[in-house]
């Protein structure tokens, strides 16, 4: 029977640390959050297996390879808690702690106090660290994820500080309760549990992080970065059951598009489609949104505009395409139909009156509004 004994536990949490960071490994597309975490598993992983084999190895290795190896782990930890954030770390914050470590293990390779001593303050001081940037930049997912992790490790790295005191105050007291097997037991069983706890997290703000990303490319058109087709058709549903009456609808059509892909190459027109999409986007967002429809035709949805407003926000949006400078061989414009209503029960409706004003603009010379009361007058 295997007894759970601290060398036993030592080899268990590096056995755990190697699959937590295979695990992470299997996952496609790791960003360098997660890489980083896991380069911090694998150091985390030799450090214990070090610790393990303490007794058999030279105070060189023993004492200052294993103590960098607990410093750069936590160096790595701390660049992966700073990714989670949206945030870069200083580098000098990176290597400053391997180098105190490495300095003052060698300084007192034969002083067990003074080791301990100094390597809880730095360890403790990384830890803080980690918890302190989880209060900076973005965070992705659950807010309570985020508190249980950024409480938990900055109680660890208080734990550190509080062992560090310990250790200066009673040293004797101190050397003599660490050789005790339970309490390294008891160490290392909640070393492994936060280890586990924050794999779990970084996996978990991971997975939120790439839904709210396929999200975003389910509803954006790729080019332009506008509304695609169903998700215009889904914001301007709401817009619509909200009555947010009048409300005023745009269909929107480069002129000439083909043209210029035919003369200029789909390269320019992809860039003038993006520079449209960016004026037009521009112009309309104290008033409205707007999504791609495909090709170079665009649709916008104005609520609480009436036909005038409706009309002069159109004309400020086809003079902003004029004024766009692609090259000296291509002038842009661009052909604009306006349907309005002051009560309607879907957006299909408007849709199929703007797009014969919009029609209408384009045979009577493009580079024009066309409302579609004035098809009804005629």
């Amino acid at each position: 029977m295997i007894e759970l004994d601290s060398p036993t536990l030592i080899i268990a949490q590096a056995i755990v640390q190697w699959l937590l960071a295979i695990l992470l490994m299997a996952e496609r597309g790791m960003d360098k959050g997660t890489k980083y975490w896991v380069i911090a598993l694998f150091i985390h992983g030799i450090a214990n297996l070090l610790l393990f084999s303490r007794p058999y190895l030279p105070p060189v290795i023993a004492v200052i390879f294993y103590n960098f190896c607990v410093t750069t782990a936590f160096s790595f930890s701390y660049l992966a808690f700073a990714r989670l954030v949206g945030k870069q770390a200083p580098l000098w914050l990176v290597l400053f702690p391997i180098f105190v470590m490495i300095l003052t293990m060698s300084i007192y390779i034969d002083d067990i106090a003074m080791r301990v001593i100094f390597a809880s303050i730095i360890t403790g001081t990384q830890l803080i660290l980690m918890a302190f940037i989880l209060t900076r930049g973005n965070w992705y997912g659950s807010e309570k994820l985020k508190g249980w992790l950024m409480y938990s490790t900055g109680l660890f790295g208080v734990g550190f500080i509080v062992r560090a005191l310990f250790c200066y105050v009673k040293p004797e007291l101190f050397i003599h309760l660490v050789a005790k097997s339970s309490f390294q037991s008891g160490l290392v069983i909640a070393g492994m549990i936060y280890i586990i706890f924050s794999t779990v997290v970084i996996l978990l703000v991971r997975l939120d992080r790439l839904n709210k990303e396929l999200s975003t490319l389910a509803s954006q058109d790729s080019l332009t970065g506008l509304f695609n087709r169903r998700a215009f058709m889904h914001n301007a549903t709401s817009i619509i059951a909200s009555e947010n009456f009048p409300v005023s609808v745009l269909m929107l059509d480069l002129d000439n598009f083909k043209k210029i892909n035919d003369v200029h190459g789909h390269n320019v027109g992809d860039t003038v489609l993006k520079l449209c999409a960016d004026a037009l986007q521009d112009g309309l967002k104290q008033y409205g949104i707007i999504g791609r429809f495909g090709g170079e035709e665009f649709a916008a949805i104005l609520p609480r505009a009436d036909s005038e407003q409706a009309l002069v926000v159109s004309e400020k949006l086809r003079l902003a395409i004029e004024t766009i400078n692609v090259n000296p061989d291509i002038r842009l414009s661009i052909s604009i139909g306006v349907a309005t209503s002051s009560s309607v029960s879907s957006i299909e409706p408007l849709l199929i009156r703007a797009d014969k004003a919009l029609y209408e603009a384009k045979s009577k010379g493009r580079n024009q509004v066309i409302h579609a009361d004035l098809l009804a007058l005629n």
